[in-house]
């Protein structure tokens, strides 16, 4: 299960990240209730096809996208979720090493940021980016 590997390397960069910050993350399957006038993000893993290259399957393959959206109140300004964005790239860049428990891998493909979703009290940002890894298969029978 490496795509859970991926997720737990990604996951704890921006656990970090976000801790040096007035921001929380919501991530999937874990209790979050926003405030009302709370910016925050939510974080999410797309997971792709594994894949496998090698003869004997010494090693799998593992690629996925990774989404963080930000979401902010209605009243707030665009320009909050831009510096997020922003701030965002800088963490993820293009060959980020991502690596946990035998996993290997790095960010495969720049932050991209897609269109903001409107609603009543809140507006979300979601931007995403891409991964790619490779890890040691255990011996049958472990």
């Amino acid at each position: 299960m490496s795509h859970a590997r991926a997720r737990q390397a990604i996951e704890t960069k921006l656990a970090a990240w976000s801790a040096a910050r007035p921001i929380r993350v919501a991530y999937s399957n874990q209790p979050f209730t926003p405030n009302p006038s709370e910016t925050y993000l939510r974080a999410f893993q797309l997971p792709a096809s594994t894949t496998c290259r090698y003869l004997g399957g010494d090693a799998y393959e593992y690629t996925g996208v990774y989404q963080i959206s930000i979401v902010c109140p209605s009243a707030q300004a665009m320009a909050t979720a831009e510096a997020l964005v922003e701030e965002l790239t800088r963490l993820f860049r293009v060959d980020t090493p991502l690596a946990r428990n035998g996993f290997d891998g790095l960010i495969t493909e720049p932050v991209d940021q897609g269109p903001t979703i409107t609603e009543s009290a809140t507006y979300t940002v979601p931007t995403s980016f891409t991964y790619a890894g490779v890890a040691d298969q255990p011996p049958a029978g472990a």
